[in-house]
């Protein structure tokens, strides 16, 4: 059959594939639940089977005049079952059939219900374990490539995998108990009757050749209708995260129709998919149907003339052959739905390949302590291999325990040069050196557990302001939160709220002012106790009183570090041992605040600028 083919040819060929690979790897750790569910599902198929050769035989025992010869068959091989069989009378021995074929049937269920339960066991298994793995390959992408990539795309690739794996292994174990359950209905069939077997030949037939004309329109679908699932669940990421925006310029009704867009593009599909997986159930009905009603003219014709045989032969073999055509069409339908699920797993390859993507760096040498400084050799940086650069041939030095101070208009490349410290990308030109070493040889981790970064863009988690403080040091005591909040100039404002430090802060902090949340990013830091540091901005989101308060805490928290600073507001910088200012990507004049004052250059009108009011752009 058609389906038998593509299953090999997914064992084969498409093992290649990520998906594939991640699947059978699933199989593999979890192989107990999948041999238990197997091997239940194996031995309900038998005794299924044997259930008819019981009936069949407890018909002809009604239907015949006398009792059958024993001696002539397989029985006396064992001489228990040969001596009961043959001390029982007619009514016995048809009541011992039916209770035995009612027994089997009952242990037909029992595996069943093991089978569904493993089956459960292992979909639980599933899900957990394929969010994991889709998640950890989304978080070891380079800060770059994850870039790439909106919120609500990545959300979808985590949220499908686990179900899109356990749909596929589902399939691939059903379709195996489904033609093991052909063949015993087709052994069945046959034994009563070779000629009324052809009836079955055509009957699969008839379905594999429906199927092979429904799925590729199937797969087809499939993969558009996963672009557009894909397109909703981006658009409601984006809309949701964006709501106060949204409020802000009264865009509800027009968001809404945005998203409504979509779905009306998507529900022709889903229409179109709904007719096309339930077509193939209506044929193997019809056809059924069809060849039970030819059954019943022809069974007459077919086999022995009298009617006490006819009659137990026509009743077994139209019930097995029943029970044959729903597994044929149950096949079919499993052949429909692995093509359905084509869109799946095709974008679970998308986010699982290595191929066109950057990860970040894992492994080299410790960092330790800086002991000398840091050395910008001549750095370049382009984030495209075909863009404009945005840094290019940028030296300095940032010695132990001194302020570096960047000022420059919008787009200078001050953030991008803290980028490059941290490690989020890599110099497309020169190199960073750490007392000689260049970055690229330390592993990134244990250079970040020592860097302490405070960002104009602070982000604060839907945790309490304990979690949040102490998120790079989860260890911390919560006397060691306080004293840190209190260097921040925090603390006053955590016990004014209602549940103190155990107060959640909501989305992205949003109970929150921005002066707040910049001093609960200034806290994090501080007990982080970091040997470099790296302030963007960090006192842009507060009032005059709280950045003198802050600047003194972050005064206090710079002594015996190397700190990198970038700010609008000159004033904060006036003490920072050298100041670069930079203009596009380069770097113009350097010098301490007097020295660059003196020069009467850009950073001196910079200074002017912030004198009679204005601001860096």
């Amino acid at each position: 059959m058609g389906l038998l083919k593509r299953l090999k040819r997914l064992l084969s060929a498409k093992v290649t594939n990520p998906a594939y690979r991640v699947i059978l790897s699933t199989v593999s750790r979890n192989r107990w639940l999948v041999a238990l569910s197997f091997n239940s599902n194996l031995f309900s198929i038998l005794f299924e089977g044997s259930t008819f050769g019981i009936i069949f035989g407890a018909l002809s025992v009604l239907g015949s005049e006398s009792l059958p010869d024993f001696r002539n068959n397989r029985f006396t091989a064992f001489p228990p079952i040969y001596a009961l069989l043959s001390n029982l009378d007619r009514g016995q021995l048809f009541l011992g059939l039916i209770g035995t074929a009612v027994l089997m049937q009952l242990a037909k269920s029992s595996l069943r219900y093991v089978a569904m339960v493993a089956s459960g066991y292992l979909a639980a298994k599933i899900q957990v374990q394929m969010t994991e793995r889709v998640f950890s390959q989304i978080l070891s992408l380079s800060f770059p490539c994850a870039s790439r990539y909106k919120v609500g795309d990545l959300v979808s690739y985590v949220n499908d995998a686990g179900n899109t794996v356990k749909l596929q292994i589902s399939l691939w174990n059903n379709a195996i108990v489904h033609l093991l359950s052909i063949v015993v209905y087709a052994v069945v069939v046959m034994a009563i009757s070779l000629p009324l077997s052809g009836v079955a030949v055509v009957l699969a037939g008839g379905v594999t050749l429906a199927q092979n004309y429904l799925q590729p329109r199937i797969r087809s679908t499939s993969r558009r209708l996963v672009e557009k699932r894909v397109d909703v669940t981006k658009q409601l990421a984006e809309s949701i995260q964006a709501l106060r925006v949204i409020h802000t310029f009264a865009r509800q009704r027009a968001t809404v129709q945005q998203v409504r867009h979509i779905q009306r593009q998507l529900m022709p599909l889903l229409q179109r998919q709904a007719r096309l997986l339930n077509a193939l159930p209506f044929i193997g009905d019809v056809m059924a149907i069809a060849a039970i009603g030819g059954l019943l003219v022809a069974g007459f014709f077919l086999l022995d003339q009298s009617a006490r045989l006819v009659l137990p032969a026509l009743i077994t073999f139209i019930a097995a052959l029943n029970r044959l055509s729903t597994q044929v069409q149950s096949l079919s339908s499993v052949g429909n739905r692995l093509a359905d699920n084509i869109g799946g797993i095709e974008r679970l390859d998308a986010i699982l390949a290595t191929e066109g993507k950057s990860f970040t760096r894992r492994g080299g040498l410790a960092f330790t302590q800086l002991r000398h400084d840091i050395h910008f050799d001549r750095v370049g940086l382009c984030y495209t291999l075909d863009g404009d650069s945005v840094l290019q041939d940028v030296s300095f030095r940032m010695k132990r325990g001194t302020m570096t101070a960047l000022v420059g208009g919008s787009g200078a490349g001050k953030s991008s040069l803290s980028d490059l410290l941290v490690g989020l990308y890599d110099p497309t030109a020169g190199a960073i050196r750490f007392d000689g070493v260049e970055l690229g040889e330390f592993d990134l981790d244990s250079w970040r557990s020592h860097l302490g970064v405070v960002s104009q863009d602070t982000f604060v988690f839907n945790r309490s302001i304990l979690d949040n403080i102490r998120y790079g040091c989860p260890d911390a005591t919560a006397a060691e939160v306080i004293q840190a909040a209190r260097a921040a100039q925090a603390h006053e404002f955590i016990a004014e709220l209602p549940g103190g430090y155990d107060t959640v802060v909501g989305e992205r902090g949003y109970r929150l002012s921005g002066g707040q949340r910049q001093r609960l990013a200034i806290a994090r830091t501080i007990l982080k106790q970091p040997e470099v540091l790296i302030l963007d901005e960090a006192t842009s989101a507060l009032d005059s009183q709280s950045e003198a308060l802050v600047q003194q805490a972050l005064a206090e928290l710079q002594q015996d570090r190397t700190v990198m600073v970038i700010a609008h507001r000159l004033s904060t910088i006036v003490k920072a041992d050298q100041i670069l200012v930079l203009e596009k990507g380069r770097v113009v004049e350097r010098g301490t605040h007097h020295e660059l004052l003196a020069k009467g250059k850009r950073y001196a009108h910079y200074w002017q600028l912030q004198l009679q009011g204005g601001a860096l752009v």
